[in-house]
């Protein structure tokens, strides 16, 4: 049974967890680039499982597991997992960064709906807890 705690106690959770999953998805960007001129056979697993990207991408992969279960731990699955949604801010914008992506007006646009759907999700959880604490209610999910 999950505990019903506030998303502000897994907030440090959900930042290491886009961490890793940002990194994670970077990660095998950088190995889809490396591996671009193989053919996908046995010889691109060989080769993949000789470049570090894979094996960040694999270990990141991991972290973000074990990050997601610590914060499902915390809070409930129905507030927590549409903050999630800002690794498609953090994946484009790493991208950018790293690899010179560009980002067009639409996708642009797409960030920025999201970002906002995120300051909604996380108004409302202040609202939740502010009316359970007046109440003198334990919150749930």
């Amino acid at each position: 049974m999950t505990r019903s705690v506030s998303l502000r106690v897994a907030v440090p959770l959900l930042i290491a967890f886009l961490a890793a999953d940002t990194g994670t998805q970077l990660a095998f960007k950088a190995a889809a680039l490396d591996l671009d001129r193989l053919p996908l056979d046995g010889a691109l697993l060989v080769a993949a499982f000789q470049m570090p990207s894979v094996w960040v991408a694999a270990l990141s992969y991991l972290i973000t597991y074990v990050l997601w279960i610590a914060i499902l731990q915390q809070a409930g699955l129905g507030r927590a997992f549409p903050l999630t949604a800002l690794s498609y801010v953090t994946v484009p914008l790493g991208a950018w960064a790293l690899f010179g992506e560009r980002i067009g007006w639409l996708p642009a646009t797409g960030i920025l709906l999201i970002c906002l759907g995120v300051l909604v999700i996380a108004a409302a959880e202040d609202t939740s807890s502010r009316a359970c604490a007046e109440e003198d209610l334990p919150c749930t999910e």
